[in-house]
């Protein structure tokens, strides 16, 4: 449950921003990371975005997910969004966002994140991390998060180098890019990404929710057809603050194949 002052501003207007001195330190490993993902050089592909602070994840051949994964469990961040959520904290998705060019068109349709986490009640949290240099990117320095808290009213807030965006998994929203991209670079496929991406997302729900592991729920059917590279119902989870209380199941997602000789097996 949302709890004090800046729980309060954040139901009120959907989406706060906290200043990023809790990820600073971080910011150019985030910036070298994505830039090694979306290396021209490399061929690039959905799964290696994903599920980034997950040793156990593809995105790890390619990624530190040790590195993510000490981020996104760092005892400052959680600080941070602790009142927002509650002591009480699982980790369990996060990603690089596309670029502004791919998901910031003025036109492009809203979005948001409920349906990717199957918890109930449904209490996650989103935190986006832009990963804009104020020097080098002044484009995405200027992109712009635009949430709806109801359907008559609309909340901007600046993607800058300098924040940390905090809302709620049930939350519309959409990213407006500071200046007009092509929708693709010459000579890029529709179903690639852009060139590099805008922002490092983590999602959060509290561990006094419940996350649902069946797969043959409809829930995790939807999932399926909308993301059918990622397994959600064998997603692992991390307890990274306080303690579980709805009874979760934290084995899931840990255990790689166990090895086994190939050869004739040795009676003893």
């Amino acid at each position: 449950m949302l709890k004090g002052q800046r729980a309060s501003r954040r139901q009120e207007q959907g989406a706060v921003s906290i200043p990023a001195a809790p990820v600073r330190d971080y910011l150019p490993f985030l910036r070298e990371q994505a830039a090694a993902i979306y290396r021209a050089a490399t061929q690039k592909r959905p799964w290696l975005l994903w599920e980034l602070h997950n040793p156990w994840s593809r995105s790890a051949s390619v990624a530190d997910s040790w590195k993510f994964l000490e981020l996104c469990q760092s005892e400052e961040l959680l600080e941070q969004i602790a009142p927002f959520i509650g002591e009480d904290i699982i980790l369990f998705d996060s990603q690089f966002s596309p670029g502004a060019g791919d998901a910031g068109q003025a036109e492009s349709s809203w979005r948001n994140d409920r349906l990717r986490c199957p918890a109930r009640p449904l209490q996650g949290l989103v935190v986006r991390i832009p990963l804009a240099d104020a020097d080098a990117d002044a484009a995405d320095a200027n992109a712009k998060f635009i949430c709806r808290p109801d359907q008559s009213a609309e909340q901007a807030i600046e993607c800058g180098p300098g924040n940390i965006i905090c809302h709620s998994m049930d939350l519309d929203y959409r990213v407006v890019a500071g200046t007009e991209y092509p929708a693709q670079a010459p000579g890029q496929s529709l179903n690639q990404p852009p060139q590099k991406p805008l922002e490092y997302v983590i999602r959060y729900f509290p561990a006094t929710s419940l996350y649902v592991r069946d797969p043959a729920t409809k829930l995790h059917r939807q999932l399926t057809e909308r993301y059918p590279l990622l397994n959600y119902a064998r997603m692992p989870l991390w307890l990274v603050r306080g303690e579980d209380k709805a009874g979760n199941d934290f084995a899931a997602g840990f255990q790689p194949r166990a090895g086994r000789w190939i050869g004739p097996q040795i009676s003893g």
